[in-house]
């Protein structure tokens, strides 16, 4: 790869996605505190659901850091071929490592959403 600042041009859009991902598990984190203080009976189903939550967002959390570690990681070594002999084979599996990372958060980010969409219908349903 002869251009090593190309992998490190992913960080600021990766970083962006740890930072969302990390607000949404604290917000999260937050309700389901809030809703075992209540200690309402209808509200055990709705708690374990968002426990779950709490999972997803937590390997898609992995997922980002490890996408970042190798971006971060593939710049590095290009940057180093300039004087150490690296095939770019190396940098291309750190690159699609990277991808495949950012792809699989995504992907659970995509299936939290969707839960939450009828975790919350479910949790207006039970208030009514």
């Amino acid at each position: 790869m002869k251009d090593w600042f190309f992998p490190i041009t992913f960080l600021p859009s990766i970083g962006f996605f740890i930072m969302a991902t990390a607000n949404l598990s604290n917000a999260l984190s937050g309700e389901i505190a809030r809703l075992i203080e209540v200690d309402n009976e209808n509200d055990k189903a709705t708690i374990r659901r968002k426990i779950l939550q709490l999972s997803l967002l937590s390997k898609a959390l992995v997922g980002l850091y490890i996408s970042a570690a190798a971006c971060a990681l593939a710049g590095l070594i290009s940057g180093l071929t300039a004087t150490v002999m690296i095939p770019d084979v190396v940098l291309t599996v750190l690159m699609c490592g990277s991808i495949l990372g950012i792809i699989y958060a995504l992907a659970l980010l995509i299936l939290f959403a969707i839960r939450a969409v009828s975790i919350k219908k479910e949790q207006f349903q039970n208030h009514l």
